[in-house]
This record gives structure tokens, C-alpha cells and sequence, in this order.
């Protein structure tokens, strides 16, 4: 994946691991919780500058952050980092004068999925949800489902780049393929770049079943959980909300029905599922792929994923810079680590976009189609 490629694929996932809680931009939104008495790294000292105070100040803070809440924290060496990113802001009279300082501190971490947006950047971004797509009147993709053949159900998950009404949608969709009474599930996340990952799971929810559904673990160790029972998604043992409360990232009124708490039981419970990925697939996407695996007759089919299978925590800062901090890793349930590389499909198909445009004549589908049709729900 070349870099330009990379950063696009990283401001547009950055927001997976947001709007979890009250409080959807904080560090804890996402991350595993501190072990009892774990205290954060303190700041090394810096040599005087002639630096301005606030320059000083929030170049202080944003390596505070980057050194007390990056995934990758420990494989710097933050003393001689301070010295290098303050030598590189030598005379900041402004916060922005600093900037050039925070893209070599963010470097040095060497995450793709770690980013600093300026201020201009950070507003084109705007994670805040939406009705509508802006300036088109349309709604923004939601969820979409249809049967492939007469007894397989197809359920193509588009990225939460706007949340409003997703789970939603996305719950309603599967409740009416059910209806035909479906041996088998495609779950299509090729087209999923990311955004938030718990409407995804609330959507499929009835195809993942109760208990353990992978994890969150941070730079020490320490892991937050993601589990299911009857209906309600959970991390770190704290119920995922069904509605979100206003905040600088829902915006003034807040996201209602940000998850259903999805409770439907399939017709034919525990049925076999068929993941397509592609790379396109990244971090919220990724983490989708992840809770199917270790799941029993659970198969993934298509290309390697984006390699970004890790949870951002985000920092607004004071004068509109956004930084967003890769602060966990991802876990399936038998304990497999994810970070920063592809996940492999189990059954590689190539395909192109046209494949996928067309929805007719996709080797993918096709090729899920066939081991659905072969396991013994499909074949009775």
C-alpha cells in the first residue's frame, strides 16, 4: 500500500474507535482501562527555548498525549524525541509554528493509523454525524441486504461515515432477509473503510450470537473485552448506549439509535457465515472481520484487508488541530493480536470494482456461495 494511499485510508477510519461513551472524544472512549495504580509516563524536562509560552505549552501537551496514549509508546525513546521535536519548533511563537514538531513526534511512532490533522484539515474531516450526505440531499449508504439465490442472505455493510439511523437500517435489513428463512449469511465489508464499529456489530449481532467477541488491548497489557448478550454490546463490561448524548463529536443534538441493542433471533439460528474483504477493508471494517473470527462456521473469502486493525482515541485541540492517537489493538476470540498489517482472507479470490458494481458475476460471492451451499445447514 504506497503512503498516499495509506494516510487516505487513515483520516478516513481515524474515527472507529470514537463515540463510545458519554464523553465520545476521550481517551477512555475506547481504550483498555489502566491497570489499579498504573500511573502515566511522566514528561521529561525540556531545556529553556525561546519558544512562546502557548507554543511551548501545546507542544508539551500533544507529546504528553502521544507518550501517555499511543499503542506504540514503548518503542520510543521519549527523552531524546522532546529534545528532537523541540529543537524542531525552536523559536514557535504560535501553536501552529509547532505543527512541523508533532509530524515528526507522530513519525517516530510509526503507526499509519496515528494522525495530526491541522486545523483546515481537522474541518474536512468533521466526524460529526449527518442526516444527509453534504450540498447532495441524499441520505448517507446505509446497510443493504438481498438473497443470493433462494436460501443464502447477502448483508453489505458501508462505512459509518454518518451515523444516524445505520444500525437501524442495518437491523431491519437482516430481520426481512430473514423472513425467507436462510440457511446461510454473506457479510460484504469490502466496501467498509471504517468509522464507528459498534453500530456494525449491533447490524450483525444476530448472525455473531452471544459471549465473547474479541477484545481491545493497549501498550501494557491491558485488555477491555467485547461481548454480546441479548442484543447488548458491551466493552470493557460497560454497555454501548443506544443513544449517544450531544458532545463536540455528535454534534448539538446528539445520535439517537447510534445502536439498536439488537435482540432478534434468527429463524435458523446459528447459521454459517461467509466474510468478504478486500482492501478496502479497514480498522471499524477490520474489527467487523475480527468478531467473526474464531466463530464456528465462520469463513472469510476475497483480499487482504488495509492492515489498520486498531482503535483511535481523539484530542480536539484548542485552536481546531485534531489529533488522533492509535491507542489498542484489536483481539479475536481465540486471542489473536491485530495491529498494523493485512488480515489474509481463509479463501483468497481476486476481484475489481467493476466485480462489485455490477453485483452480478462476482468470483467473491460466487465463491462464498459455494462453501455455504456445501456446509450441512445448506445442504439438508
Amino acid at each position: 500500500m504506497n503512503g498516499t494511499r495509506t494516510r487516505r485510508l487513515a483520516l478516513l477510519t481515524a474515527s472507529a474507535a470514537l463515540a463510545v461513551g458519554p464523553v465520545s472524544v476521550s481517551a477512555g472512549a475506547f481504550a483498555a482501562p489502566r491497570a489499579a495504580g498504573a500511573l502515566a509516563a511522566a514528561p521529561s524536562p525540556q531545556p529553556a527555548s525561546d519558544m512562546s509560552a502557548a507554543a511551548e505549552l501545546y507542544l508539551t501537551h500533544v507529546l504528553d498525549l502521544l507518550q501517555n496514549n499511543s499503542m506504540d509508546k514503548k518503542k520510543v525513546d521519549w527523552p531524546e524525541l522532546r529534545r528532537q521535536a523541540f529543537a524542531e519548533a525552536a523559536g514557535a511563537r504560535t501553536t501552529a509554528d509547532t505543527y512541523d514538531a508533532i509530524d515528526l513526534a507522530v513519525k517516530a511512532l510509526d503507526n499509519p493509523h496515528t494522525v495530526f490533522m491541522r486545523p483546515d484539515q481537522a474541518a474536512a474531516f468533521n466526524p460529526s454525524p449527518e442526516v444527509e450526505a453534504p450540498g447532495t440531499g441524499v441520505p448517507p449508504p446505509a446497510p443493504r441486504g438481498r438473497l443470493v439465490g433462494q436460501e443464502i442472505g447477502y448483508v453489505s455493510l458501508p462505512t459509518t461515515d454518518r451515523i444516524p439511523g445505520y444500525a437501524r437500517a442495518g437491523a431491519q435489513a437482516v430481520r426481512t432477509l430473514d423472513a425467507a428463512r436462510p440457511c446461510g449469511w454473506i457479510v460484504d465489508l469490502r466496501g467498509d473503510s471504517g468509522g464507528a464499529v459498534w453500530p456494525k456489530l449491533d447490524v450483525l449481532a444476530p448472525l455473531l450470537g452471544d459471549g465473547h467477541l474479541g477484545a481491545f488491548v493497549d501498550a501494557d497489557g491491558n485488555q477491555a473485552a467485547w461481548a454480546l448478550r441479548k442484543g447488548q454490546l458491551s466493552v470493557g463490561g460497560e454497555v454501548i448506549p443506544k443513544d449517544l448524548p450531544p458532545s463536540i463529536k455528535t454534534g448539538a443534538n446528539g445520535v439517537e439509535d447510534y445502536v439498536t441493542h439488537n435482540a432478534y433471533v434468527l429463524k435458523r439460528p446459528r447459521p454459517p457465515v461467509a466474510v468478504l474483504t478486500g482492501p478496502e477493508t479497514a480498522s471499524a471494517g477490520e474489527a467487523a472481520l475480527i468478531a467473526f473470527r474464531g466463530r464456528p462456521e465462520s469463513r472469510s473469502f476475497g483480499l487482504p484487508t488495509a492492515g489498520l486493525a486498531t482503535g483511535n482515541a481523539a484530542y480536539p485541540l484548542n485552536d481546531g488541530a485534531l489529533l488522533l492517537v492509535t491507542s489498542v489493538a484489536d483481539i479475536d476470540r481465540t486471542g489473536r493480536r491485530y495491529v498494523n498489517t493485512p488480515i489474509a482472507p481463509d479463501v483468497r479470490v481476486a476481484f475489481t470494482d467493476r466485480d462489485m458494481r455490477w453485483g452480478t458475476d462476482d468470483p467473491v460471492i460466487d465463491a462464498a456461495r459455494t462453501w455455504l451451499e456445501s456446509r450441512p445447514a445448506c445442504s439438508r
